[in-house]
């Protein structure tokens, strides 16, 4: 090869090089732009849907069901409608992160972030009905709690833990059903929890509240005979 080829050829190079450059710069400022644009609408949301929840009293609410109490051993900065608002905020820049990948041509990252952002809901999901779950939880126990006790009855709150931990097992199961995990295994677990529970009130009963239906039936009999 001549020097003159060598050169040629060298100039080629790097005039194919320039070329993707410039060719690559509308797709980089164009990413650059989603991603400004779409971290200032998240933020916007966050803001939003946090001081929303708050507003509507939601946060209070978390503190009455003990939720408020979970989230502050994790050491969070944030509390609970700061978590949601942050958890909002993130989804939205997981778009914004596929639509860049898009532009900038990285399929093969577009499809991960893709898959993620496609098992946003199931998350989203589970952790409502953990949320509710709690919530109901708490307001079941207080129900029983206040009836038992109007009834003058000693395990006022043995009554009201049972219940409530028998609702967050529940929604736990619940939750990990909607994520997927192990549905088969949860599902068993479900049906033996049920049956446990419908056992343990059968034999409660049965033992414990013979003599009870026996008074009642002998007390119908009686008013039966004077009538």
């Amino acid at each position: 090869m001549t020097f003159q080829e060598y050169t040629l050829t060298i100039s080629d190079a790097l005039t194919e090089i320039v070329n993707r450059v410039i060719g690559f710069i509308p797709s980089l400022v164009g990413a650059i732009v989603i991603l400004i644009v779409g971290w200032i609408v998240a933020s916007l949301l966050e803001w939003a849907v946090e001081n929303i929840i708050r507003a509507v009293g939601l946060q209070s609410l978390f503190e009455k069901a003990k939720i408020e109490e979970i989230v502050q051993k994790t050491e969070s900065k944030k509390d609970t409608s700061g978590l949601i608002g942050a958890v909002v905020k993130w989804v939205l820049m997981l778009v914004a992160l596929v639509s860049a990948a898009d532009v900038l041509g990285m399929t093969q990252i577009s499809s991960f972030l893709d898959s993620v952002l496609g098992y946003v809901p199931a998350v989203v999901a589970s952790s409502v009905i953990l949320i509710i779950g709690a919530i109901f939880a708490h307001f079941m126990a207080s129900v029983v709690r206040s009836s038992v006790t109007a009834a003058k009855l000693a395990f006022a709150e043995v009554a009201s833990a049972l219940v409530k931990y028998a609702i967050l097992v529940f929604s736990f199961l619940a939750a990990l059903h909607q994520l997927g995990i192990a549905s088969a295994l949860i599902q068993t677990l479900f049906t033996g929890l049920v049956a446990m529970l419908a056992i343990a009130g059968g034999l409660a009963f049965g033992l414990g509240g013979q003599y009870t239906a026996k008074d009642l039936v002998e007390k119908i009999r009686k008013e039966a005979e004077i009538k």
